[in-house]
């Protein structure tokens, strides 16, 4: 009897190692660092996990394979969820002879240039754009639009990310994006589109999307980043508000065959605006905050569709659709020293509350809200209309405000004083002296 080959997952994937235990499938995980120092999560005793140096790296995941006794085994897929490492994992699937991402559609996954040139040469519509090669050379180029954003090439989640309403302007952030530590240096330049951002999730097999989860954020992520507002977004009912669906679906369809991904999870981003839908980018991966909501809204796993696409296998994604709204929410919070946050149980007694992730440990040094994956926390709200859902994501935001007790970043003295009594010490000084005893 020939024993299943095993997946190899790159990262840690919470939820695709959940449905691994559920089924009892065997597999193989590696880790990086991060998930080293900040905890992996229990895993099922049929996955085996290898740490590794880097997860983006070829040469670090197979020395460690080898040295766990891995090196030669043969794999049923090689996949990943971690953005940064989706071209070494189309590389790895190559190297150990395993079904995975071509590299060559990897590269139209990370570089956003190539991309929306892809998305462009099927005739969809999409924002025109062009490359700065490296920002630290002395010509930038005048901004051909009327405003244009810009961002690494191969970034993700709106980091080093900004508007630009001119040429001026356009320079004056190249400055300040070298001056930035660790700053990329390519960066594209894409011409500003105006609408409502939409989100797509969903699950393509065979060349065929299989399902797939509409959704709006309440402002775009880059307005998110610009005034420091919360992200919010919460999903369309396929019954009730089908149009949106009718509209995203024929650009979903159309982009995915231009990228040629025919088999994984996909995170797409669109722009509707006055009745028509314009591509923006997209992911071969599951969103951030994304498997939650699409769970309480649709009963569709999209884990477990991962771990079944990582199998070979045709995923189980019926839906069972929940009416009303679903939705979320990031809990957000000053930069500084985080020295309190209210339990998980208290965020669940809330009312409408489905899903609560705390992320950060007491004692954490919380940065600024600098990009959309900035957040202490996030929270799933259900409702059964869209303005009991913002009154709710408000009232939830209020709680948190009242619960949450930050050391602000840069801190003078007397104000550390003054919070004092508040953080519960006792601000006087004080000294016991024992006189006269034995």
């Amino acid at each position: 009897m020939t024993s299943r080959l095993r997946p190899l997952f790159v990262g840690v994937d919470r939820y695709v190692l959940r449905a691994c235990g559920l089924r009892g499938i065997p597999a193989v995980v590696v880790y990086g660092p991060y998930w080293r120092d900040s905890g992996i999560p229990d895993l099922p005793d049929c996955v085996t996990a290898v740490f590794v140096e880097d997860e983006c790296s070829a040469e670090a995941v197979l020395t460690a394979l080898t040295r766990a006794g891995l090196g030669e085994e043969r794999f049923a897929s090689v996949s990943t969820t971690n953005e940064y490492a989706l071209i070494n994992v189309a590389v790895l699937a190559k190297a150990l002879g395993a079904p995975g991402i071509p590299p060559a559609v990897a590269v139209r996954f990370r570089d956003k240039f190539a991309q929306k040139e892809a998305v462009r040469a099927r005739g969809i519509r999409t924002a025109r754009a062009f490359v700065l090669e490296d920002i630290h050379d002395e010509e930038i180029p005048e901004l051909p639009f009327e405003a244009g954003v810009i961002k690494p090439v191969t970034g993700a989640a709106t980091r080093q990310t900004a508007t630009v309403r001119s040429t001026d302007e356009l320079r004056k952030t190249v400055r300040r994006f070298r001056s930035e530590a660790g700053s990329a240096r390519t960066f594209v330049v894409e011409e500003f589109q105006r609408g409502d951002e939409w989100l797509v999730d969903g699950v393509v097999h065979d060349g065929e999307v299989r399902f797939m989860s509409v959704a709006e954020y309440t402002d775009t992520c880059l307005a998110v980043v610009e005034s420091q507002a919360t992200m919010q977004d919460r999903r369309f009912d396929p019954t009730t508000e089908e149009w949106a669906f009718r509209l995203a679906e024929p650009v979903v369809r159309a982009a995915l065959e231009a990228l040629e991904l025919t088999d994984g999870i996909f995170h797409m981003e669109l722009f509707h605006h006055e009745g028509e839908v314009s591509f923006s980018e997209c992911a071969a991966r599951r969103g951030g905050f994304v498997q939650e909501q699409v769970e309480a809204k649709f009963g569709v796993d999209l884990g477990d569709a991962a771990l079944s696409l990582a199998l070979g296998e045709a995923p189980d994604v019926t839906a069972d659709v929940r009416p009303g709204i679903v939705g979320g929410t990031y809990i957000t919070t000053s930069p500084g020293l985080l020295l309190a946050v209210p339990s998980r149980d208290e965020v669940m007694s809330l009312p409408d509350v489905e899903y609560v992730l705390l992320g950060h440990l007491v004692g954490a040094s919380l940065p600024a809200n600098s990009d959309t994956t900035k957040r202490i926390g996030e929270v799933v709200i259900t409702t059964d209309t869209l303005e009991e859902f913002h009154k709710r994501s408000q009232e939830v935001l209020a709680w948190f405000a009242d619960r949450i007790t930050v050391i602000p970043a840069g801190i003078k003295r007397r104000d550390l004083h003054r919070m004092q009594s508040e953080l519960g010490f006792d601000t006087g000084l004080t000294a016991t002296y024992r006189r006269g005893e034995a």
